[in-house]
C-alpha cells in the first residue's frame, strides 16, 4: 500500500512538470533569443522586433571571440551609447592603415565596466594598440552601476564574486535582446557585425534634411531654454580610483589613447577642478574635453534627442582632437562665480 502511495506521488509530481520540461525543451530547440547554440556572429537577425534594445555588453564579448580570429583586432572605442556614432571609419582615418577596429559601446556604460573590458582584452592576450574612450559627466559621477542596469556584463567579463550568478543572467537565461519597458523602438541604419557598429547614417539625413519636422515630437527638448544650475564635483572616489586602474594599464601595455567628453544639449559640462583631476590621471594630452563647446551645447539639430550627436559632428570632434584644435573653455556668465568659489 505504501509503495503505490509513492508511485501516485512520483506520478503526479512528473505530471505538474511536464509543461515545465516541455517549454524548457522546445526554448533548448528553438533557441528565440540566441544564446543556447553557438553564437554565429551575427546578432541583429532579420526580423528582430526593434522593440528589444541589444544586450551590448554581452554581444560584444561574444562578437570578438567569433570575430577576432580571423580580424586580429588591436584598436578599441569604449564607452557609453554616447560614443556610437564615433565610428571605426572616421577614428581610423587617425590610425595606421594596418589598424583593425572594434567598438566595445554599451549603453550607460560606466566606468567599472570600462575598466573591466580593458583587464579582460590584456589578461587574455588581446593586442590592444590604440583606444578611443568616450566619456562623460554620468560615467563619474555613478562609476559603478551593475546592479542597477538591464544589460549585464559577461560573466567572463565581470569579476565581483558576489554578484556572479548575476552576470550568468544573458548566457544561461536571458537573451542578447533584452526588453526595456522604458525605451522606444530605435530604428538603425544597420549593424556591422565584424566592427559591432550601429550604422545610423538615415536618421542624420532626416535631421540634417527637414530638422524642425524631426523634432515636433520632442517639445520638451525644444522649449528648453536654460541650462541647469551648476552641479558639484564629480571625479572623487570611485570614480578616480577606476580613472587611475584604466590610465595604469593603459600606460602598462604602451596603448595609444585618445579620451573625448563630448557635450549634451544646453547641460553643464566638466567643471575645471574636475577636469584639472581627470588631466592629471590620464595625461593632459590625452584629454579632450568639449562638454562646454559655446556651439554645439546650444545647437539642439546636432543631436538625435539632445544627448546622442550626429555622426559628422562626432566626427569634427575627433579630428579637432586630433589636431588638437579645441576652443577655450566658455562658461555660461550666470555660472561664473559658482566657478570662482569652486575653483579658491
Amino acid at each position: 500500500m505504501k509503495r503505490k502511495g509513492i508511485k501516485e506521488f512520483i506520478l503526479r509530481v512528473l505530471l505538474a512538470a511536464s509543461p515545465l520540461a516541455l517549454f524548457l525543451a522546445l526554448y533548448v530547440v528553438l533557441d528565440p533569443f540566441g544564446v543556447v547554440h553557438r553564437y554565429d556572429g551575427v546578432s541583429v537577425h532579420p526580423g528582430d522586433s526593434l522593440e528589444r534594445i541589444p544586450n551590448k555588453r554581452y554581444v560584444a564579448v561574444e562578437g570578438l571571440k567569433y570575430h577576432g580570429l580571423e580580424r586580429h583586432y588591436d584598436s578599441f572605442i569604449f564607452g557609453s551609447s554616447l560614443s556610437t556614432n564615433f565610428t571605426v571609419r572616421q577614428w581610423g582615418r587617425h590610425l595606421p592603415d594596418s589598424a583593425h577596429i572594434y567598438h566595445f559601446t554599451a549603453g550607460a556604460e560606466p566606468l567599472e565596466g570600462i575598466r573591466d573590458e580593458l583587464r579582460y582584452l590584456f589578461d587574455n592576450g588581446q593586442d590592444v594598440r590604440h583606444v578611443l574612450l568616450v566619456m562623460e559627466e554620468e560615467m563619474f559621477r555613478r562609476p559603478k552601476r551593475y546592479r542597477e542596469m538591464p544589460y549585464v556584463p559577461h560573466y567572463e567579463v565581470y569579476r565581483d564574486p558576489e554578484l556572479f550568478l548575476y552576470s550568468l543572467w544573458p548566457s544561461l537565461v536571458a537573451d542578447k535582446l533584452v526588453p526595456d519597458g522604458k525605451m522606444q523602438p530605435v530604428p538603425i541604419s544597420g549593424h556591422d557585425e565584424e566592427t559591432n557598429e550601429d550604422r545610423n547614417d538615415a536618421k542624420d539625413s532626416l535631421i540634417l534634411a527637414d530638422p524642425d519636422s524631426y523634432f515636433s515630437t520632442m517639445p520638451w527638448l525644444v522649449e528648453m531654454q536654460a541650462l541647469p544650475n551648476p552641479m558639484p564635483l564629480v571625479i572623487t572616489g570611485d570614480s578616480e580610483a577606476l580613472l587611475r586602474e584604466i590610465a595604469a594599464m593603459l600606460k602598462e601595455h604602451h596603448v595609444d589613447y585618445c579620451i573625448i567628453i563630448p557635450p549634451r544639449f544646453r547641460t553643464q559640462g566638466l567643471l575645471p577642478l574636475d577636469r584639472a583631476v581627470l588631466s592629471e590621471i590620464m595625461g593632459t594630452r590625452h584629454v579632450h574635453d568639449f562638454s562646454w563647446d559655446s556651439v554645439l551645447v546650444h545647437d539642439l539639430h546636432s543631436y538625435y534627442d539632445g544627448m546622442h550627436i550626429l555622426i559628422h559632428r562626432c566626427t569634427e570632434l575627433i579630428d579637432r582632437s586630433y589636431q588638437e584644435q579645441e576652443l577655450p573653455l566658455q562658461y555660461p556668465d550666470e555660472w561664473q562665480k559658482t566657478i570662482n568659489n569652486d575653483t579658491q
